[in-house]
């Protein structure tokens, strides 16, 4: 869609964004020079129809301030357009317990995990983590184009994705491609997308809320801050030989306190009518 609108802010004859925009009788429009250069040499037709215009060139003021308008604001636009595409694709994310490492208390509607006391009554399960303090969401994904969103509020501290099914429960290395994890980390107000090499990208100071877009027939993930409706990252060639799982990490707990929660939105954010 953002392309499209490009293509109504750029002459037909130069292919730049307009200049002192008019309009011929046939509704076609073009940069003044540019259709001036244009008649003095051939008929007074219209290069893209072919129709004769007998009507004088008028100024398309209109056309000049949407111009403007589209080279200040196209690339956010784009961007927004982008986001209110994959808002197409909402899952109903849950949590899976039986992955819950022993540290994590889930709420009772398996949508928000924050970190606690140790329970000492988790049932033993192959399923579990037990080093990393992370738990998994469902369902697997397996092909097609899935997105969720996840309120990380002030939390300092997170990590979120997607991991293969088939993740080591006992690892505690890092979280790489390598072992099957495609994540974000925030630490110390930084962004880490995990990756090889090590790549660090700005955290904006109001993001509250991501939005993660997995794409498994292209390969790839994205994560969006929602609330500024912007790309935050994106992982690509993803292995897709088996199904992916939802991969969630809260903040740990200093000094005795609790973490702040990671919760699972169950709507999504508003967006203007006109993106939707």
């Amino acid at each position: 869609m953002a392309k499209n609108l490009l293509t109504h802010t750029t002459c037909p004859i130069c292919l730049e964004d307009f200049l002192n925009p008019v309009s011929l009788s046939c509704g076609h429009v073009f940069c003044f020079d540019c259709i001036q250069s244009w008649t003095s040499e051939r008929e007074e037709v219209c290069p893209i129809c072919r129709s004769v215009n007998e009507k004088p060139l008028v100024e398309e003021w209109q056309i000049r301030a949407f111009t403007h308008y589209f080279r200040q604001q196209g690339p956010v636009l784009g961007l927004r357009l982008h986001l209110s595409e994959e808002l197409r694709f909402q899952e109903d994310v849950t949590l899976d317990a039986a992955t819950a490492h022993s540290l994590l208390v889930l709420s009772s509607d398996l949508r928000s995990v924050q970190c606690g006391k140790p329970s000492h009554h988790v049932l033993e399960d192959p399923r579990r983590f037990t080093h990393l303090v992370c738990v998994l969401g469902t369902p697997c994904f397996s092909w097609g184009r899935h997105y969720w969103e996840v309120e990380v509020g002030e939390a300092r501290e997170w990590a979120l994705g997607v991991c293969q099914e088939s993740v080591d429960r006992k690892w505690k290395g890092d979280l790489t491609a390598d072992q099957g994890f495609w994540i974000i980390c925030k630490k110390a107000g930084l962004i880490h997308p995990c990756s090889v090499p090590d790549v660090i990208v700005p955290a904006s100071p109001g993001l509250h809320r991501v939005g993660v877009f997995l794409d498994v027939d292209l390969g790839e993930i994205k994560f969006f801050d929602v609330g500024n409706k912007a790309l935050i990252y994106m992982h690509r060639f993803l292995s897709t030989l088996e199904p992916f799982r939802p991969f969630f990490c809260p903040e740990l707990p200093r000094e005795g306190a609790t973490g702040a929660p990671l919760s699972i939105c169950l709507e999504r954010a508003a967006l203007p009518q006109a993106l939707k």
